[in-house]
């Protein structure tokens, strides 16, 4: 009776450290699993800010480019090139003050603290870029009609400015909202 207790008891202890050993394995896959499922919204961010970056870097010699080629006012290339590299700094701070490469790599409470203020970064950064981007297209169009006077492209050269603004105010909401979306889906991973 009291080997069969012996032997039962082993046996309930190998099943034990065999389910224990399953659960282990099972927990890592849901950890790999979740890491994976977090990871898509955080490199979407990353790439968000890496193309903000390039974009920033690109600018400063295309509009140089272009202010040369079509006689453009050097202060027009001096505000647009103030305002770009403005955006650069700022991007590049946020980047690394909240280091987003790191994202995942905090507790809970650090990773959604991070993700709110990127978030709010982004917000304030769209909004403040406004002005600015509003009063380089009415510099744009003034200039473009001024240098056509009342020829019969006039209204084309309306036409197409008033076309360009409309896709670019366009791109501009999907890549806002696209970007808050994986912000929000982030945190709603971190808040399950």
């Amino acid at each position: 009776m009291e080997r069969n207790m012996g032997q039962e008891l082993e046996a309930l202890k190998a099943d034990y450290n065999a389910l224990k050993a399953q659960m282990q394995q099972q927990e890592q896959l849901n950890e790999r699993f979740f890491q994976a499922a977090r990871r898509r919204p955080a490199q979407a961010l990353s790439r968000g800010i890496r193309n903000r970056l390039m974009l920033d870097v690109l600018t400063l010699p295309t509009i140089w480019v272009i202010c040369i080629a079509t006689h453009w006012p050097p202060l027009f290339g001096v505000l647009v090139s103030l305002w770009t590299m403005i955006d650069f700094a700022a991007t590049l701070w946020i980047n690394r003050k909240l280091g987003m490469e790191h994202l995942l790599d905090g507790d809970t409470r650090t990773v959604t603290r991070t993700i709110t203020s990127y978030r709010r970064f982004y917000r304030r950064a769209l909004a403040i870029s406004l002005l600015p981007c509003i009063a380089m297209i009415t510099y744009i169009f003034i200039e473009l009609l001024a240098r056509v006077g009342e020829s019969a492209n006039r209204n084309l050269i309306i036409a197409i400015g008033i076309a360009y603004t409309l896709a670019a105010i366009i791109i501009t909401w999907l890549q806002y909202r696209r970007h808050t979306k994986a912000c929000d889906e982030l945190l709603d991973e971190f808040e399950e």
